[in-house]
């Protein structure tokens, strides 16, 4: 701390400092009066002027004051070195240096004794009253003292207490952490011991000292981790490791503060000590506060003002009874000091750290707590709440930051910020940047959703529990004023007037993210894409899960919003019916029907764009007889088919080895077209030619098969199959499969294979109303499969995860279909594979984020 701008002006008032310059001036002039009556009487006798000139009293005083401020000169001029003790590059920096100090503050002290003696024994020859006489002396004395504490000399004194006052702080913590005994201080002088008992007794609060604590107070004793911490700082290890090995040390090193006390009091010199003094203080305190940073495990600020409020109770008592009439202008002003420094540098040491205190809750609650002491101590809470939304504007909203780590971060802020302030007004000051830029985000509502229906997610218990949710009524909006509760305590005004989170203080977070949006019909609209999605994807019609998202839906949205949702399952349910009538159907008639389809109802699915293509020979016959089957048994309806939601199991033969993959029903139409053109090669315009469908379609399904090892591209868009497997590929993800699947070619589609296909019905001739479906084909298959599909894609995720770093699902799943056109692997099929990466010890995840071991 800079103390280089110590003066006057903080020791007396304008006023006071007006009258000492009058009285300076009037001075002056009486004095030369004087010297020109004397003058002037010495002419007339025609003697000399030094003869028979009257000395006043003033004169004789400021002839003793130069004699002595000369004496002090000396005394600060150091025996031995070029430079003063009190100099610019003189520094107190050891518990030596400050014994030294200490005496030339006592030696300093006894020169003005002896020059107050005999400015009496001067004066005492004069006809003077003995009130003007002690003016005199006084006045003088304390020109003198002012220019002995000039800037140096008060630099000193700073540097002098904070080594004092880290000392005792020091001494504090050893014995809080048991490395002292609590009787150290028990031979301390008696003196000392005494005037530290007459402060606590005269202390209004009862403020204990470091005597008092150490002989009366046994609870602070015990092996506390914070004590044990800072005492081994390096800055107080520094300074006391030497002062505190022993306790004869210890001892000897307070009674030498309290001598130096002693000292400044004698001299009256407190009142131009005393801002360098608090100054040593808050040093001390920032050092102590320091000690806190990162550490939000546990409580620190208790044992901290503890540890402060002794330390500062001790140095208090040391300047306060330092004499015999002790100056009650200063009593425990180092105390009230030192604590309202502590709340302000421990809030400013939590305010900077909250953005990351938020990350780590809810380990970091100990750390919220101790902030809201400060806060509410300090007042301070709006400076909280706009630092941290700063920091939150710098660090999180960026493009750099995913909408899931976003989300994860306003959860958090939402759970911790109550803590810290329960009328939501910190919240609101904090969330309204974060809301506003997730509104910017397109896939803010289906994140939310995701983690909603996620039963890893802290959502998920939030889906099941609160009340229903209502769309945003700014002018609707009910106060949560309960009159009749106790615990009742009115919102700010500002809050009232501005936020209206905090007009919801009850809101649990699923409601304020869901609130973030002025309609909840977007999140409803977004779920059942998700659920339309999840059931298409069904590969055995068993629905339990979803049945029971769209239930705790119910409870936060209502019945009737969630209407499409149950019609989508009542499709599930019926479709299933219907296929087992069919297969029962083609058994009857000795069909192979290893179709299955999910006859769904057209307005209350998500819709889906058919794709224009000639199937296969033996998928489009296997669709005709399913349809020829359900239209019997619905004689009103008439199927319509989706290819683009189907899958395909196929088993591709090639000369070497044989692949198992499960692929969309245009993915298959490709690959099957070189077994049936009976060519080994086609060009992109031969394929679109046979397929009846254009280039462009064509080229994203060849490319798929040309990453999954099973096709080359011999020429320019010229593609062949890879019957034989060639030299290793410049990846291998340690499956020997996986390598054998990556080099073959010539595909094959079973007759066995099962598969999956979805139709729908257009109206009957008579009116009557029916189902329309959207056809979606999966050539059945298993989980174990589709695992051995997505090993292929491991490479491209370890590519990812080298050169970018740690990821989230949601990049990853979108990264992957930029790399692999074509590819149909749903988000929850990646995180499946991407947990099963994990349970083999291949990737790590951590905060959501998925990084290599």
């Amino acid at each position: 701390m800079d103390t280089s701008s110590y003066d006057l002006c903080s020791v007396f008032s304008k006023d006071e400092l007006q009258r000492l310059i009058q009285g300076a001036k009037a001075h002056q002039q009486q004095q030369q009066q004087q010297k020109r009556q004397s003058r002037q009487k010495c002419a007339r006798q025609k003697q000399p002027a030094h003869v028979s000139c009257i000395v006043s009293p003033e004169q004789r005083i400021d002839s003793l004051a130069i004699k002595y401020r000369e004496t002090l000169r000396v005394l600060l001029q150091s025996p031995g070195q070029d430079e003063p003790q009190h100099s610019e590059n003189a520094n107190i920096d050891t518990p030596d240096s400050c014994d030294r100090f200490t005496r030339l503050l006592a030696r300093i002290s006894e020169i003005g004794d002896e020059f107050e003696i005999q400015a009496r024994e001067e004066l005492a020859r004069s006809d003077q009253p003995e009130e003007h006489q002690e003016r005199l002396v006084h006045g003088a004395w304390q020109t003198l003292v002012y220019w002995v504490f000039d800037q140096p000399m008060l630099r000193q004194v700073d540097q002098w207490m904070f080594v004092s006052a880290s000392c005792i702080a020091l001494m504090l913590c050893k014995i809080r952490c048991g490395q002292l005994p609590p009787d150290t201080l028990a031979k301390v002088d008696a003196d000392v011991v005494a005037r530290l008992q007459r402060y606590r007794q005269t202390s209004s609060d009862g403020t204990s000292t470091v005597v008092d604590i150490c002989r009366h107070d046994d609870s602070c004793l015990g092996n506390d981790d914070l004590a044990a911490e800072i005492s081994a700082t390096s800055r107080f290890r520094e300074f006391g490791s030497d002062v505190c090995s022993s306790a004869e040390k210890i001892s000897r090193f307070v009674s030498g503060v309290s001598r130096g006390c002693q000292a400044l009091a004698r001299m009256n010199a407190l009142k131009y000590t005393m801002q360098p003094v608090l100054d040593a203080v808050a040093r001390v305190v920032d050092t102590l506060v320091q000690t806190q940073a990162g550490q939000w495990g546990s409580p620190g600020l208790s044992i901290l003002r503890g540890i402060v409020s002794q330390t500062a109770a001790t140095i208090d008592a040391l300047l306060v009874h330092a004499g015999d009439q002790a100056p009650q202008t200063f009593q425990k002003t180092v105390g009230q000091f030192a604590e309202q420094q502590l709340f302000e540098r421990f809030s400013d040491l939590r305010t900077h750290e909250l953005f990351s205190i938020i990350i780590e809750f809810p380990s970091s609650t100990a750390a919220i707590d101790d902030l809201r002491q400060c806060v509410g101590h300090l007042d301070s809470m709006r400076r909280v709440a706009e630092s941290l939304r700063t920091a939150v504007e710098k660090r999180l909203l960026h493009p750099g930051a995913t909408t899931g780590d976003i989300l994860m971060q306003y959860i958090s802020a939402i759970r911790c910020l109550r803590l810290l302030d329960p009328s939501s007004t910190v919240l609101e000051i904090v969330a309204q940047p974060i809301r506003a830029y997730l509104r910017l985000r397109d896939d803010t509502v289906s994140s939310i959703v995701q983690d909603m229906v996620s039963e890893e997610s802290e959502l998920f218990e939030d889906l099941a529990s609160g009340a229903l949710i209502q769309d945003n009524d700014p002018e609707g909006v009910v106060y949560d004023e309960d009159y009749a509760d106790k615990s009742w305590e009115p919102l700010p005004i500002e809050a009232k007037n501005t936020y209206q989170t905090a007009q919801r203080r009850d809101a649990d977070v699923l409601g304020l993210l869901v609130s973030i949006y002025d309609s909840k019909d977007v999140f409803v609209r977004e779920f059942e894409c998700h659920l339309s999605r999840n059931l298409l994807s069904r590969q055995d019609y068993d629905a339990s899960r979803e049945i029971k998202q769209v239930e705790m839906m119910k409870l936060r949205f209502g019945d009737r919003a969630l209407e499409k949702c149950e019609v989508m399952l009542k499709d599930m349910a019926e479709s299933k019916r219907t296929d087992q009538l069919i297969a029962e159907a083609g058994r009857e008639r000795q069909w192979d029907m290893p179709l299955h389809a999910i006859v769904v109802s057209r307005q209350f699915w998500e819709a889906a764009a058919p794709e224009r293509f000639v199937m296969p020979r033996e998928m489009a016959e296997m669709k005709e007889k399913y349809a020829g089957v359900y239209e019997s048994l619905r004689p009103a309806r008439k199927l319509e088919w989706r290819d683009s939601l189907g899958k395909v199991r196929l088993a591709v033969q090639l000369a070497d080895r044989s692949l198992d993959i499960a692929v969309s029903p245009a993915q298959a139409a490709v690959l099957m077209a070189f077994d049936d053109g009976g060519s080994a090669s086609l060009t992109v315009s031969e394929l679109a030619e046979q397929l009846e469908c254009g280039e462009e379609f064509v080229l994203p399904r060849l490319r798929f098969w040309q990453t999954q090892g099973v096709l080359r591209e011999v020429s320019p868009n010229t593609f062949e199959p890879i019957e034989h497997r060639e030299a290793p590929a410049d990846y291998d993800d340690g499956s020997d499969d996986a390598v054998a699947d990556r080099s073959g070619a010539a595909a094959d589609m079973a007759a066995g294979d099962t598969g999956r296909v979805v139709v729908g019905g257009d109206d009957d001739e008579d009116g009557d109303e029916s189902d329309s479906g959207e056809a979606s084909e999966q050539a059945g298959g298993s989980s174990g499969a589709r695992t051995e599909t997505l090993r292929m894609h491991f490479n491209y995720i370890v590519a990812m995860l080298t050169n970018i770093g740690p990821l989230p699902l949601d990049r990853i799943h979108g990264m992957l279909g930029m790399f692999i056109p074509g590819d149909t692997t749903t988000i929850d099929e990646l995180r499946g594979f991407l947990a099963l990466m994990v349970r083999e010890d291949r990737l790590e995840l951590s905060g959501g984020m998925y990084k290599l071991k």
